[in-house]
């Protein structure tokens, strides 16, 4: 490094300790406090939620086992069992009137091993595709097809057969998509029968439109009763009898049924929410302030848990007094579905008003109530959808910004201030908002200030068409600005662009947005490919053209799969900035550490995570957190690591919150948990799942 350029980053880290100290005076916001340095947080960094169920230890094989014991059977992750052997095609007249035909004289009795003969026909290998995190983007369930294994016709059936050990047996829930005809035995009792289709899901992007559509489309379930040892799982599919159909195949999972028990640890309340949200919590005094699809805030007593009140934002809700007056059917139509809604807590039936309400809105004025999303953003709406922005807080008010354009305004007792509409054109990702110098700035297509006292829209700044996750509310060389998530700066009083880094592209450069500690930025880019280094120090009275201190680039090998392929490592976190130290956690859960005095790589490593990834779900999403002065990285599926930090972490604890949920499809069981980081209020930590807020605490 050369000597000036050591003396500005030495500097710089000075401010880095500096700030340190303030990470705790933002009251709400991207990572609950921008930063996600929580230095004087001291709660538990030891808990659990472990099921106790059938599931604990569930291995599955297709050979027949040589014993009692599972020997060396794969465990089943995230209950699919991609281990089976398969028996046909035996052809039928008619696949639907024949469906119980027996052409093997005694089908639920059948033990298989490899090679075993049976009706002239063999038993052989076939196996599900596996949920790997590595692979980006996946759209299709993984199926195991018959199809691919016997050969298609039309009117046929065939056998697919697994065994399953579990060590403690019990309870156990299957749920199923199937192509045509299926029917099930465990241990030789008939435990399912559809000889129809029966496909509520089938592509990973039919999340979006279920939850967009307000659909409650389920698909096929039943229990069973797993003793413990060996058990047998045998399944019947048939082919269809109509042309043009030529699917044979099924997606099941086995999971524990939302009744499991669990033993648990330092869990001091956990609080059912409506709906999910991919927004993190704040904390705002003696409350915590959260959102839930596909519009509503709720506020929390951040000691017990319970929920104190809730505002949704709706465009029914953001209608003007004048704009009612135009629209008398509302209060008879609208106003009495919506009042059910707020006092509904069944969940199924709150996605049955909701659909009610929004066909009520578009018979009455469709051009008004109509929700207009891009594909893209349609298409990822069941991970991002319309709260993906974090609530933001100035201490005596909770500002909201939904991605269907509404903004909102309360106290802390939930008397609503304002609420507004910005009528934005088609919805795509929207980001969390940010507060500065009395304007509320957020982002939808465009850039707008709104006034935070009144919500009157102040400007709108057409040159940032581009921002994913969150704006930035920052004090740079004596003023304050809004950051975007590509490094601009903007002034809030008029929208003007104060900065913008050199090389912005139209294409996607990331999704993370940048730390802001001191008068120093940090920038992600391309992932965790670069972390550029700003320097605002005396910016203002030099045309805001702040100092490029470093360009941080990681060594072009990152870029490589296991298989030696081309991977973006792409990231939904910003980096932690701890001492001279940048940590960076790419979403195919790699762990990297920069050192900042001498802008290189110095150590990562694969993480021992097992998140969850295809179009609507990332596997490792939330930032890296500080907590006291351990480190911590989460995955979606309930754990979280905690390390010693330094240049090469050291693992010092592994934390599993296991909540089984009721799936209405073949998607694992676990609540998703957690996209959002943890947030940290003195002996508590709080965590943000798919169902549950949980606070980590001693009771």
């Amino acid at each position: 490094m050369k000597p000036a350029v050591a003396a500005i980053v030495g500097t710089l880290l000075l401010q880095v300790v500096a700030a340190a100290t303030l990470a705790g005076e933002p009251v709400g916001g991207w990572r609950g406090n921008r930063t996600g340095l929580w230095p004087e947080g001291n709660p538990p960094l030891v808990w659990r939620r472990i099921a106790k169920g059938a599931m604990e230890g569930l291995r599955c094989q297709g050979g027949k086992p040589a014993g009692g014991d599972a020997a060396d059977a794969p465990l089943v992750e995230k209950g699919l069992l991609r281990d089976w052997l398969v028996l046909g095609p035996f052809p039928v007249e008619d696949s639907d009137r024949d469906f119980d035909r027996d052409p093997l004289g005694g089908e639920a009795a059948v033990q298989p091993a490899v090679g075993d003969t049976l009706a002239d026909r063999s038993w052989q290998r076939a196996t599900v595709p596996p949920d790997d995190f590595m692979v980006f983007g996946t759209a299709e369930l993984p199926w195991l097809d018959l199809a691919k294994a016997v050969g298609f016709a039309r009117n046929q059936v065939a056998y697919a057969h697994t065994y399953l050990h579990s060590p403690r047996g019990g309870k156990a829930r299957i749920v199923v998509d199937h192509g045509e005809g299926l029917k099930a035995w465990v241990n030789g009792k008939e435990v399912y029968r559809l000889p129809q289709r029966k496909i509520a899901l089938g592509f990973y992007t039919a999340i979006s439109r279920h939850e967009l559509e307000c659909l409650r489309q389920s698909s096929s379930k039943f229990d069973v009763e797993l003793k413990p040892g060996w058990n047998r799982l045998l399944v019947k599919l048939s082919s269809p009898s109509r042309e043009g159909f030529t699917d044979m195949r099924c997606c099941l999972r086995v999971m524990d049924p939302p009744d499991v028990s669990y033993e648990s640890q330092n869990i001091a309340w956990l609080t059912e929410l409506p709906a999910r949200s991919t927004s993190t919590p704040i904390v705002v005094a003696d409350r915590i302030f959260v959102m839930a699809e596909p519009d509503e805030l709720l506020c929390l007593d951040k000691q017990s848990g319970r929920i104190l009140w809730t505002a949704s934002h709706s465009y029914y809700g953001a209608l003007t007094d004048e704009e009612r007056k135009g629209l008398p059917a509302l209060e008879q139509q609208v106003a009495p579905l919506v009042a059910q809604l707020k006092a509904e807590p069944d969940r199924t039936r709150r996605i049955e008003l909701r659909a009610k309400i929004q066909e009520s809105l578009l018979a009455i004025d469709k051009q008004q109530f109509e929700i207009l999303g891009n594909d893209h953003f349609s298409a990822h709406f069941g991970i991002v959808g319309f709260t993906m922005s974090t609530p933001i807080s100035d201490g005596e008010h909770i500002f909201v910004w939904c991605g269907n354009g509404v903004a909102a305004c309360y106290d802390l007792a939930g008397r609503r201030q304002w609420i507004t509409r910005i009528h934005a054109g088609e919805l795509t990702y929207a980001s969390s908002p940010a507060l500065a110098d009395g304007v509320l700035v957020v982002f939808l297509n465009h850039l707008y200030g709104l006034d935070a006292k009144t919500g009157k829209l102040l400007w709108e700044q057409p040159k940032i068409h581009k921002n994913v996750a969150s704006l930035l509310p920052a004090r740079l060389s004596g003023k304050d600005v809004v950051v975007t998530q590509q490094a601009e700066v903007i002034d809030p009083v008029n929208g003007a662009l104060l900065f913008r880094p050199r090389g912005q592209t139209s294409g996607d450069t990331g999704w993370s947005p940048p730390v802001i500690l001191g008068e120093t930025m940090y920038f992600p880019k391309y992932g965790v490919a670069q972390l550029n280094l700003f320097d605002f120090t005396n910016a203002a009275t030099a045309n805001w053209k702040p100092k490029e201190v470093a360009s941080i680039g990681m060594p072009g090998e990152i870029n490589r799969g296991p298989d030696g392929q081309w991977l973006d490592r792409w990231t939904a976190g910003s980096p932690l900035i701890h001492g001279k130290l940048a940590y960076v956690v790419d979403m195919y859960a790699v762990l990297y550490v920069l050192d900042l005095e001498s802008q290189k790589l110095v150590s990562r490593q694969q993480l021992d995570l097992r998140g969850f990834t295809h179009y609507n779900a990332l596997a490792v999403a939330a930032s890296p957190t500080l907590v006291g002065n351990k480190l911590l990285v989460l995955d979606n599926q309930g754990t979280t690591l905690v390390f010693e930090p330094g240049p090469t972490p050291k693992l010092v604890g592994r934390n599993e919150i296991q909540t089984q949920l009721d799936r209405a499809w073949p998607v694992p069981a676990q609540e998703t948990l957690a996209y959002a980081p943890p947030i940290v209020d003195g002996n508590r930590l709080y965590l943000r799942g798919e169902r549950y807020l949980y606070c980590i605490g001693e009771r």
